[in-house]
């Protein structure tokens, strides 16, 4: 599955999805400062399988609005 892009309140995030043996891993990105979240989403309820991308996406939106994301520190 390829990658999908999504902005909120000004930032850019990149979405790539891994499917694993369990379920799908989806490698959060913030392309301003590459700052990177992992979630991972287990096979079962959950999701439409009907519509798996969309659900996956839904998911990473809802993590991208309630996670707080580090700031990175430059040596």
């Amino acid at each position: 599955m390829g990658p999908h892009k999504i902005e909120r309140d000004g930032k850019t995030f990149t979405i790539g999805f891994e499917r694993t043996p369990e379920g799908w891993l989806c490698r959060i990105r913030r392309e301003d400062d590459d700052a990177t979240q992992l979630l991972a989403l287990a096979d079962g309820a959950g999701y439409d399988p009907a519509d798996e991308r969309g659900s996956l996406i839904a998911a990473c939106e809802a993590a991208i609005a309630v996670t707080a994301w580090p700031v990175l520190a430059r040596h």
